[in-house]
């Protein structure tokens, strides 16, 4: 294999966020206050639940929704939506073994490549952060594109846009519908990993039916991807 397309958060990337919590309302709420917005929690949800609808896989993009708040301010929203994160978010920080796996794999020609579920105004940034944004050739998120995994169109859109040969391209990801049934449908080699944010019904054996690898050790799965590199 020649090009590795990783999910995100929950494979790379470890991280807890709370945005329900009457805590966090109360610290967001008294953020927004200070910026003009009053009762923003409720705005927002509000806000959110408009831009979604459309078909199941469909995706909003929330910089939306912080920009609507913020009277079109660009600016005061991109910092405001990281402001937000910051306070919803409980821990950040790469799974053990991530740098030197990317650095093995670009380092052997691997072309490397993120397909995720997320949201731009939030993990651009969060990438930049834990210093792997130079290990990718590409980046696609769902908020950009409009659709979320197991979406066929987005698994797609990173083929197309970065002219990826399928069958030297594998999917790798910790949510078994999501990423391993969404990328065999579109007929991408698939690697599984059972992180401590997988979906709870998720299973390696399950997993193992339809994956070309699956475990629960990120140990194994470094070695698996360093074996396919061709």
């Amino acid at each position: 294999m020649k090009n590795f397309v990783f999910d995100l958060y929950g494979t790379l990337v470890d991280i807890s966020t709370d945005e329900e919590s009457a805590r966090f309302i109360k610290k967001v709420n008294a953020y927004f206050s200070k910026l003009g917005v009053e009762n923003f929690y409720t705005r927002y949800t509000n806000l959110c639940r408009g831009l979604g609808g459309g078909e199941e896989d469909s995706e909003i993009d929330i910089s939306a929704v912080f920009s609507t708040l913020l009277g079109g301010n660009a600016e005061l929203a991109k910092r405001a939506a990281l402001s937000f994160r910051a306070l919803s978010r409980g821990r950040l920080g790469l799974y053990r073994g991530v740098l030197p796996l990317l650095k093995k794999l670009k380092d052997g020609g691997a072309e490397l490549y993120i397909l995720s579920n997320a949201q731009s105004c939030f993990t651009v940034a969060e990438i930049e952060q834990l210093g792997i944004a130079e290990y990718f050739g590409g980046i696609c998120l769902s908020s950009d594109f409009g659709a979320k995994k197991p979406s066929a169109r987005f698994f797609n859109h990173i083929i197309e846009r970065f002219g990826l040969d399928k069958s030297q391209t594998v999917y790798v990801g910790n949510d078994f519908k999501a990423d391993i049934c969404g990328a065999e449908g579109v007929g991408l080699a698939a690697a599984y990993v059972k992180s401590n944010i997988s979906p709870r019904g998720d299973s390696v054996e399950e997993a193992a039916g339809i994956a070309a690898f699956a475990t629960d050790s990120f140990k194994d799965l470094s070695r698996y991807l360093l074996s396919i590199l061709t």
